[in-house]
């Protein structure tokens, strides 16, 4: 664990929550406390945290408010909520929607203390694949890297186009480094229900609809001057689309049932893998809000078009993963190589991790071979009779992948995905179809 850890603890009880904060502090963690949502979005707008300890009933709202609202400041931080027994159902809902544990009440400490630290190892890992994920060694990805560092002088609007996993938010991610902004804002559009999406975005005041207990801040006013990141901008239902376009034209915003216009002062990155003027052209996707948000127009090309990304990539994400998942750093066979070169990489760098995370997981002995990363190679070789269909191969080598995941994250849903290259929806969806459970 890093020393002097800092953890926030969201507790409004005025007996158990500086017990928790000394008990921590002697533990060795550097812990704040925060007795209110408000103080918890204030205190993770101000710091960093390697780990986040809240109880689910709050004065001012409550866990599943709290993590709607904070979900865009959090990135990889895990969040582990106390809850009582009948919130437990709240608890679970909070777990599947991308929390990372939960503890009922009455607890002991010291369980919690061992959950909390339980969490932190998976954070360091996943960060530092994240910084990999795009690796400048290719013509294509140095021009790429000369064109962030033009754009991080300017606040100009950026639209980063590409296929899915090639690291599209990690280079939006990379600007907003480069820029000296903070904080980095991240929303993926394909996620947010329908019924929520201008709350979601903008915020709304409280009693402004059935369900608002509280004043919530969206995502638009938690990026204040610092990187707002819009992944699958494509997937904005229309009637929003308008919104946004008013909004960062005005560069103005109003909270739902307000009636104060906020200023928007933050750069607004987007990303897609659709071809948004296609959609536009379509009718699906308004024009001038494409205008709007393509006023630098990046394109990430897939990794089958830069192989010399390929080898610089699995280098550098072998001993991170290795590391992570606590096994030996294997030597790599000759074939090893070719077979990278070989592969057309549909998945781009995303499936890169995978294989990588896949063929350490299930490995045995000290040798990684070109058949651990492309174990499909070896069933489409096997007798008559003793190879499945490519989706049954498929489906199974995923759910071993996922299940060697599963044991090396203890379980826990919000590390494997990271660890897998997935969201967390993403992963729950795999493993709903496979039959898995954490």
């Amino acid at each position: 664990m890093t020393e002097r850890a800092r953890v926030l603890l969201v507790e409004d009880d005025d007996v158990l929550g500086p017990s928790l904060r000394h008990r921590f502090a002697l533990e060795g963690f550097d812990p704040l406390l925060a007795t209110s949502a408000r103080e918890a979005m204030a205190a993770l707008r101000r710091h960093g945290f390697a780990a986040i300890v809240s109880d689910i009933r709050l004065p001012d709202g409550d866990g599943e408010s709290l993590y709607r609202a904070a979900i865009g400041l959090l990135g990889r931080t895990p969040i582990l909520f106390v809850t009582a027994h009948g919130d437990v159902e709240q608890a679970v809902r909070l777990i599947k929607a991308g929390a990372d544990d939960y503890l009922t009440k009455p607890f002991d400490v010291a369980t919690l203390v061992a959950r909390v630290r339980a969490l932190l190892p998976a954070t360091r890992g996943a960060d530092a694949a994240a910084d990999a994920a795009v690796a400048p060694e290719s013509p294509a990805m140095r021009k790429l890297e000369a064109a962030l560092q033009r754009l991080a002088r300017t606040a100009a609007p950026v639209l980063i186009g590409g296929e899915s996993g090639v690291g599209k938010e990690v280079l939006a991610r990379r600007l907003h480094a480069l820029s000296g902004r903070t904080p980095f804002v991240a929303l993926n559009c394909a996620a947010i229900p329908a019924e929520l999406a201008e709350s979601t975005l903008f915020g709304h005041e409280k009693g402004a609809f059935t369900g608002a207990t509280a004043r919530h801040a969206g995502y638009f006013e938690e990026a204040q001057d610092g990187t707002l990141f819009l992944d699958e901008i494509g997937e904005l239902p229309l009637p929003l689309q308008a919104k946004l376009l008013r909004a960062l034209q005005d560069r103005r915003f109003r909270r739902v049932g307000g009636t104060v216009d906020l200023p928007f002062a933050a750069r607004l990155v987007a990303a897609t893998n659709a071809d948004l003027a296609e959609r536009a052209a379509a009718g699906s996707f308004r024009a001038d809000l494409l205008f709007r948000i393509a006023v630098v127009d990046l394109v990430i090309p897939p990794l089958r078009e830069r192989p010399e990304d390929v080898a610089a990539l699995f280098a550098r994400f072998l001993p991170e993963i290795a590391a992570e998942y606590r096994v030996p750093l294997p030597d790599t066979d000759a074939d090893v190589a070719s077979a990278l070169r070989a592969h057309d990489w549909p998945g781009n760098i995303r499936e890169l991790r995978n294989r990588i995370a896949r063929a350490l997981a299930l490995g045995e002995g000290t040798s990684l071979r070109a058949a651990d990363l492309f174990p499909e190679r070896r069933l489409a070789t096997a007798p008559a009779g003793e190879a499945s269909t490519l989706e049954t191969a498929r489906d199974d080598a995923e759910r071993q992948a996922i299940r060697a995941a599963l044991r090396a994250h203890g379980g826990r849903i919000a590390a494997t995905a990271a660890s897998l290259g997935v969201s967390r929806v993403t992963l729950w969806t795999k493993m709903k179809r496979l039959g898995l459970s954490a």
